[in-house]
């Protein structure tokens, strides 16, 4: 895998929060886990499909909070 911040996968999920938050408000804004939940329901083949020996919710979190969408 590349290294996490130049993964291609990240950019696509990052642009699919973008769009996903401005559909949903402020009461979503800042919940990585709702979005998470909405990946895995809704676009599981398109972007949770790339390869981490870890836990993927860990993984797009962590690329939520260095992008500044999601705090602590």
């Amino acid at each position: 895998m590349a290294k996490n911040d130049d993964h291609p996968a990240k950019q696509a999920v990052i642009k699919e929060w973008d769009d996903w938050a401005s559909k949903h408000g402020e009461d979503v804004v800042g919940d990585g886990m709702l979005f998470f939940g909405y990946l895995q329901r809704e676009r599981p083949d398109l972007l949770l499909d790339f390869k981490y020996p870890g836990d993927k919710w860990q993984i797009v979190y962590t690329w939520l909070l260095r992008e500044g969408r999601v705090g602590r």
